[in-house]
């Protein structure tokens, strides 16, 4: 049985998550774009616009699974996690795994909130950061008991 993934939104530079609903939206959009290009080239054209907008529009999310963490391209499994640090005053939790060059950093600035007062906003992205930390670091100490955790 499949365990489901936690997704919490967090605008990675990778590329999106497209589901099978959205991808057969792209697809069917395309071809139907395509037939009405061939037929009524003016109007038929405006249609391209649906299958790029739903490309464009899907959301990036960081997935925690059981076993391993993907953001974007990245794929980082918790047994090869070797040392993390949590900074808490910079909002910052570095993954370092067995690439020792490129750590996987997760940042409290970057989750979106729909708050509008400042103070708020930052209230969210706290908890946010707080809520997604402590879940990846237990993921990470239950799979790797070794695993060194720094605080900075």
């Amino acid at each position: 049985m499949a365990t489901p993934f936690a997704q919490f939104k967090y605008p990675h530079g990778g590329r999106p998550l497209i589901g099978p609903v959205r991808r057969g939206v792209i697809y069917g959009g395309a071809v139907l774009a395509l037939l009405a290009t061939v037929l009524a080239f003016p109007m038929g054209a405006a249609l391209w616009l649906v299958p790029l907008m739903a490309r464009l529009s899907a959301a990036r999310y960081l997935q925690i699974g059981p076993r391993y963490l993907l953001c974007g391209d990245t794929i980082l499994y918790y047994a090869n996690v070797q040392r993390m640090v949590l900074a808490r005053a910079q909002g910052r939790l570095s993954l370092y795994g067995t690439d020792k060059n490129q750590p996987l950093v997760i940042e409290r600035s970057e989750f979106p909130t729909n708050a509008r007062k400042p103070d708020k906003i930052a209230k969210n992205k706290d908890a946010k950061f707080d809520k997604v930390s402590a879940r990846i670091i237990e993921s990470v100490l239950k799979a790797a008991p070794g695993t060194r955790l720094e605080e900075a």
